[in-house]
């Protein structure tokens, strides 16, 4: 097999890209790495970025989808499910409804059938706006299970925020008040972090450096507009330590 390029030298990709003038990078990351801390440092940097969980959420209040999700979860997830107010058309709580489909990976996978391919429409149609506009260096689909779901195909590379387990777990203590085990569970729900990794393009670190993760970020907005260029392969005596280790593994090459 082929070693994994670095971010210096990374692979060279169809042009022009899936989708015209500007290429889709799909945003990956352990649970707590900072994937939306690079989804935004890249909206700084002009790149045009797809939440999908912002979209997820907008989609739980279109009514079909909501009538099949109550029709499969129950009164239970809905805001006014308790009884203790009544108001007509209640909106779904996204925190009742993750109680619901994080214990039960059946209630996950249904309520996936039903949001997954509407979701993906909306990526589409986003997408080949921005794409038609040509402003932005790059679309970013911010997506946590972009793999698992299958949207990596609407994109170009993909690209995974890394960060160590224990760090992770700190930010998602400090930020959402997650414990061990609500982590592990979320976890649960997604890829293994290994099979993630070896699946993406390139890996940044994200120990918590924010302008050494910027600096990676620039590297590879200025990639991005530079691979229309050939790019010839470096011999082994011009790889560095950490794209040393890299290339010894296929799928990804660590940026930092």
């Amino acid at each position: 097999m082929m070693p994994s390029p670095s971010l210096d030298h990374p692979p060279r990709n169809r042009d022009p890209w899936k989708h015209g003038a500007v290429p889709v990078l799909g945003l990956i990351g352990g649970i707590g790495a900072g994937k939306s801390v690079a989804a935004r440092m890249l909206a700084e940097r002009g790149a045009a970025v797809i939440d999908a969980d912002a979209v997820g959420h907008e989609l739980l209040t279109d009514p079909t989808i909501r009538a099949r999700i109550v029709e499969r979860s129950g009164p239970g997830v809905l805001e006014t499910g308790d009884g203790s107010t009544r108001r007509p058309n209640p909106a779904i709580s996204r925190r009742a409804l993750g109680a619901v489909v994080f214990a039960d990976p059946a209630a996950l996978r249904d309520l996936e059938a039903i949001l997954h391919p509407a979701m993906r429409e909306r990526f589409r149609r986003e997408i080949d706006r921005v794409a038609c506009e040509g402003r932005a260096p790059c679309i970013v689909l911010d997506a946590a299970v972009l793999l698992e779901a299958g949207w990596h195909d609407l994109c170009d590379h993909v690209v995974y925020v890394d960060a160590p387990r224990d760090e992770r777990l700190r930010r998602v203590a400090a930020a959402r008040g997650w414990t061990v085990s609500m982590l592990e569970a979320r976890e649960r729900s997604q890829w293994p972090a290994d099979r993630k990794r070896c699946r993406a393009d390139w890996i940044l670190g994200n120990d918590g450096d924010l302008d050494r993760l910027g600096r990676e970020l620039d590297r590879l907005v200025a990639r991005l507009r530079s691979m229309d260029a050939p790019v010839e392969p470096r011999s082994h005596h011009e790889t560095g330590p950490h794209d040393a280790a890299s290339a010894s593994r296929p799928g990804a090459a660590r940026t930092s």
